[in-house]
């Protein structure tokens, strides 16, 4: 009889499995969380390639290299914007500048004796580059809350993606049980169908909806006194 689970595979296969299987756990994270309660983030799904360094790098060390790196390549990245470069020259430049801050990190760890630093080689370079990209341009065009309030929200969901992908009944399920993938691709394309208020907005709305319930109050009011009169 032939053996199709993932048990059949070798053993690095299965280890590289265990973590693909959980990028859907994160992704349904992301979903929940930018649809239903309305998390800015840089990216749809960066939050999920954080979490998936953060799994890497532990959780402290992965926060502390990915804002270091990030707000020193935001630094360079604003000095790169006046020479005028073309969108490509500027995220290659930006590139070679991720790889060099990487690169230092890991020297200096290595020479203080900070031997979890060394991991920050589980960054992928590509997304730490884009990021920084992405969220110079926000910089320029709607100022730095904008980029605090995603910048604040990616590593929220991540944070959250990680402590979900992290959790051992998860990792057994979801490796185990390869099947429940398709009831997490349901889950999402039922949540893709929302097109409702999300939690974020109701606060927003919500002078409106005591201005609303004023004027019902009020009308039921009068209504009673019309009632009464007759």
């Amino acid at each position: 009889m032939v053996d199709f689970s993932i048990y059949s595979l070798p053993i690095e296969e299965q280890n590289a499995f265990k973590a693909i299987l959980l990028v859907p756990i994160g992704a349904l994270i992301v979903v929940i969380l930018r649809t239903l309660v309305g998390i800015r983030t840089s990216g749809t799904f960066m939050p999920i390639l954080i979490a998936l360094a953060f799994i890497k790098t532990s959780l402290i060390t992965g926060l502390f290299i990915f804002i270091f790196v990030v707000s020193a390549g935001l630094l360079i990245r604003s000095y790169l914007s006046h020479l005028n470069l073309l969108l490509v020259a500027r995220i290659s430049a930006v590139i070679i500048v991720v790889i060099g801050l990487m690169a230092a990190m890991s020297i200096v760890s290595q020479k203080l004796g900070f031997s979890q630093a060394l991991t920050v080689t589980f960054f992928p370079m590509i997304i730490l580059a884009w990021t920084i990209e992405r969220m110079s341009i926000l910089w320029e065009e709607d100022g730095p809350k904008e980029v605090l309030i995603q910048g604040a929200g990616s590593l929220f969901v991540a944070i959250l993606a990680y402590l979900c992908m992290t959790n051992r009944v998860v990792e057994y399920l979801t490796f185990n049980f390869p099947e429940l993938l398709f009831v997490n691709l349901a889950v999402i394309l039922l949540l893709g169908q929302y097109t409702g208020y999300r939690l974020s907005e109701l606060r927003r709305f919500q002078p409106l909806a005591e201005t609303e319930l004023d004027s019902v109050l009020r009308q039921q009011k009068s209504n009673h006194n019309t009632a009464n009169d007759k």
